[in-house]
C-alpha cells in the first residue's frame, strides 16, 4: 500500500510542477477520454428495443399498447404510430402471449363480431355483419403471405331472386399493397383468386379481380384463361422444363468450349390435354365357352307286342364368346410436342507477338460436333419436328461489375451478434485510451521525475576522484543528465579504458 501512495504522491508533485498550458491539455484529454468511456458504457448497458409488430392498423396498435400497459412493460411507439418496440429479450415471449389473445387481428373485424350477442338485431344487420366478418377473415388470411403488407377484400352478394333468369352472380375484388421490392408470382395470384372464390358461396374464380395499390390488375380477366390455355402451374412446369434442359446442355458445352463461351435457349411446346385411350382386341382363334344348354327327351310305346320299343331325343346348345382384351391408357400430361433449341457459341481468340488479340471462328466440323452433342443431350426427336440451331459468333466483352453478393448475410450477422460487437468495441476503446492517452501521460510525468532526480543526484564519488572535480551540470547534455551510475560506468569503460581500470582497482580495494 505504501509504494502505491508514494507513486501517487510523486505523480501529484510532478503534475503540479508542469506548465499551466500542459496541465490544461492533460486535463482536457483526460476529460474527453472519460466522457467517451462513460458514453460507451451507457450505450452498452442501455436497454435495446426491437420491433414487436409493424404496419399495424390503428385498432391493433391501440389494443396492443393497452395490453402492454396492463403488464406494466416498457415500450416505444414510432412517430407513424404503426410500429411498436419492446425490450429485445421480451420480443418472442410477448408475441406468443399477444397471439394467444388474438392480437394483432390484422385490421378490420372477423368472426369475433358474433362473440357478443345483441338483442333486437335485424336480419339486414346480421347479413352485413356476416359480410364484414367474411371480408376481414379473408383479408387476414391473404395478408399472411410474406410479400403482402396490407390487404382489403370487398364482396358483393346479390339479393336472392325467385326467378333463375333474374339471379345475379356474386363478385369480389381484392386490393393488395406489396412490401417494397416484393411481387407475387402467377401461381400465388391464382391461389388468392381460388381462395376467395372457394370461401364465398356462389362465387366463381373468374368473377374475382385482384389489383395492387397502384391500380394495376394482377388477376386474369374473363376469357383470358381460355385464350392462353395454360394455368399458372402449367406455365411454371413449362418454364422449369425449358430451364433444366438449357442448363443441362450448357453445362455440357462449357466443358468443351470453356466457361462463359456458350449460351443456350430452349423453347418447349407441351401438350397439357388430359386424354384417355381405350383399346379392344379380339382373338377369334381362341373362343371361350359362354354357356351350354342340354335337353333330353325319351318316349315309350304302349303296345304289348313291342313293349321295349321307344324314342329318345337329346338337344345340346353351346354358346361361344370371342376372346376380347380391353386396354385403358391415361395419356401423360405435359408431353413434349416440339422442342426448339438455339445455341450461341463464342469463337477462338489468339494473340500475336505484340499482344494484340484477334478473333477466329470455329471450323465447320467442330460446329457439327457441338450440334450432335446438343441433339443427344436434349433427347432430339426428328419425328415430332424438333429443331436445333448452333451459331458461332464473337461475344461482346463487358466489364465485369462486382455485385452485392454476401451483403445480406453480412447484415444478418451484424444484427445477430450486435451485443458481442458492442462489448468488443467498448474493450477496444478502453485499450486505445490506455495506450494512447493514459500511458503517454504516465510516461511523461515519470520521465520528468527521473530527469529532476538525475539533476539533483551527485556523480559517483569514484568518478569524481578519477576526474579530480565533478563536471559542471551545465556542460552535460540533456541525455547525459538522465544517465544512471551503471550507464556512467559503461560509458567510462568504452571511452577511457585506463580510467575504468583504475576505478575497478579502487572498488576491489
Amino acid at each position: 500500500m505504501q509504494p502505491l501512495l508514494g507513486f501517487f504522491e510523486k505523480f501529484r508533485q510532478s503534475f503540479t510542477e508542469l506548465a499551466p498550458a500542459r496541465r490544461w491539455s492533460i486535463l482536457i484529454a483526460a476529460g474527453i477520454t472519460l466522457t467517451a468511456l462513460a458514453a460507451m458504457v451507457y450505450l452498452a448497458n442501455r436497454t435495446e428495443y426491437k420491433v414487436l409488430f409493424s404496419h399495424l392498423s390503428g385498432e391493433d396498435a391501440s389494443a396492443i399498447v393497452t395490453k402492454l400497459k396492463e403488464k406494466k412493460l416498457p415500450y416505444e411507439v414510432t412517430s407513424s404510430g404503426d410500429t411498436i418496440l419492446v425490450p429485445q429479450e421480451r420480443v418472442s415471449e410477448l408475441r406468443l402471449e399477444l397471439a394467444g389473445s388474438g392480437l394483432p387481428q390484422g385490421g378490420g373485424v372477423g368472426f369475433e363480431i358474433f362473440d357478443q350477442k345483441n338483442l333486437g338485431v335485424t336480419e339486414f344487420e346480421q347479413q352485413m355483419n356476416y359480410r364484414r366478418a367474411l371480408q376481414g377473415e379473408l383479408a387476414r388470411t391473404i395478408k399472411g403471405l410474406e410479400e403482402i403488407e396490407s390487404c382489403r377484400v370487398h364482396i358483393a352478394l346479390p339479393k336472392e331472386s325467385l326467378f333463375v333468369s333474374e339471379e345475379k352472380k356474386a363478385t369480389a375484388s381484392v386490393t393488395l399493397k406489396m412490401k417494397p421490392g416484393r411481387s407475387l408470382g402467377a401461381s400465388q395470384i391464382d391461389g388468392i383468386v381460388h381462395l376467395v372464390a372457394s370461401s364465398v358461396e356462389g362465387l366463381n374464380a373468374e368473377d374475382v379481380i385482384i389489383v395492387d395499390n397502384k391500380g394495376s390488375i394482377l388477376s386474369k380477366l374473363k376469357g383470358e384463361a381460355g385464350i392462353s390455355g395454360l394455368s399458372g402451374s402449367q406455365i411454371e412446369f413449362q418454364r422449369n422444363l425449358e430451364k433444366d434442359t438449357a442448363a443441362r446442355i450448357q453445362s455440357l458445352l462449357e466443358n468443351v468450349v470453356g466457361r462463359g463461351k456458350a449460351v443456350v435457349r430452349v423453347s418447349a411446346d407441351l401438350d397439357f390435354r388430359v386424354a384417355e385411350k381405350t383399346e379392344e382386341s379380339y382373338d377369334p382363334e381362341s373362343p371361350v365357352v359362354r354357356s351350354t344348354q342340354k335337353q333330353s327327351e325319351k318316349t315309350a310305346n304302349s303296345g304289348a307286342a313291342n313293349s321295349s320299343a321307344g324314342q329318345e331325343r337329346l338337344d345340346e346348345i353351346i354358346n361361344y364368346e370371342i376372346n376380347k382384351t380391353v386396354t385403358k391408357t391415361v395419356m401423360p400430361v405435359g408431353e413434349i410436342r416440339k422442342l426448339s433449341i438455339a445455341v450461341l457459341v463464342d469463337g477462338v481468340y489468339t494473340k500475336d507477338k505484340e499482344g494484340a488479340e484477334s478473333y477466329q471462328p470455329r471450323d465447320k466440323k467442330e460446329i457439327e460436333s457441338i450440334e450432335s452433342l446438343v441433339r443427344t443431350s436434349a433427347g432430339f426427336n426428328a419425328a415430332r419436328g424438333d429443331q436445333v440451331a448452333v451459331t458461332n459468333m464473337p461475344f461482346k466483352k463487358l466489364d465485369s461489375e462486382e455485385g452485392d453478393s454476401g451483403g445480406s448475410w453480412l447484415g444478418d450477422g451484424l444484427v445477430q451478434h450486435s451485443s458481442l460487437i458492442k462489448y468488443l468495441l467498448l474493450l477496444i476503446a478502453v485499450i486505445l485510451a490506455f495506450f494512447f492517452v493514459i500511458r503517454p501521460l504516465i510516461r511523461g510525468l515519470a520521465g520528468q521525475t527521473s530527469q529532476r532526480a538525475v539533476e539533483n543526484q551527485a556523480l559517483p564519488a569514484d568518478v569524481i576522484e578519477l576526474n579530480g572535480s565533478p563536471p559542471s551540470l551545465d556542460l552535460v547534455s540533456a541525455h547525459e543528465k538522465e544517465l544512471s551510475e551503471v550507464e556512467w560506468t559503461r560509458r567510462l569503460a568504452v571511452e577511457d579504458s585506463k580510467a575504468f581500470a583504475e576505478l575497478l582497482r579502487n572498488w576491489l580495494k
